[in-house]
């Protein structure tokens, strides 16, 4: 039967999902693959820490002679630094994709804090590869003992320097994790966002003018 002049109906394209439906499930699918790249990458920045300066550190000092402790372990972190830092640029990077994709929700307290997490973070990571580690290396390559003299002294305060970082680092870490799980979007946030700008579909049937 033809439809009367001013009629309409109820068709399958009004099934489709609209083009901010189409959007909005772009950006959910970005915000939980940031989500899950950035909890590896914390995840991974925390464990390294602490197998390396709560685990590896004490055991290597303790039994490995002057100076092939200070060395191994310099190699180590050197190396470990590389790794830190590239995880930590991820980190930015996953950060900068969450918060497009959060759109108003980024302006929330909980993404604000997981930002200024990640930035310190970062820092960190920067600051130990690039500064402190470099200067414990290069104490260790003349022969430097901590604690023993002047540059005994420098080297001890670098390396209490850089625990602090590294502790610093580690929390904010495993707290970046659970930050990051919290802030994932969920299906009932994007279909409570749709309903709140989407009108209802018409029923079935001629619809009056």
């Amino acid at each position: 039967m033809s439809n009367e002049p001013g009629e309409e109906r109820f068709t399958a394209a009004d099934l489709e999902p609209s083009a901010d439906d189409l959007r909005e499930r772009r950006r959910a699918l970005v915000d939980r693959l940031a989500a899950t790249v950035a909890v590896l990458c914390a995840g991974s920045l925390f464990g390294g820490l602490i197998a390396l300066g709560a685990c590896a550190a004490p055991m290597v000092f303790q039994h490995a002679p002057s100076p092939f402790a200070g060395n191994a372990m310099g190699a180590a972190f050197a190396r470990w630094d590389r790794v830190a830092v590239a995880a930590s640029v991820v980190l930015l990077a996953c950060e900068i994709a969450r918060t497009w994709a959060s759109g108003r929700r980024s302006r929330s307290v909980v993404p604000r804090i997981r930002r200024i997490a990640t930035v310190i973070v970062a820092a960190s990571a920067a600051y130990i590869g690039s500064v402190l580690s470099p200067r414990i290396n290069e104490l260790h390559q003349n022969g430097v003992h901590r604690g023993d003299g002047e540059q005994g002294a420098v080297l001890e305060a670098v390396h209490k320097r850089a625990e602090l970082f590294g502790k610093v680092e580690a929390a904010l870490a495993v707290g970046l994790v659970f930050l990051h799980v919290l802030t994932i979007r969920t299906r009932n946030e994007d279909d409570d966002e749709g309903e709140d700008d989407a009108p209802a579909p018409l029923p079935p049937g001629p619809r009056a003018r």
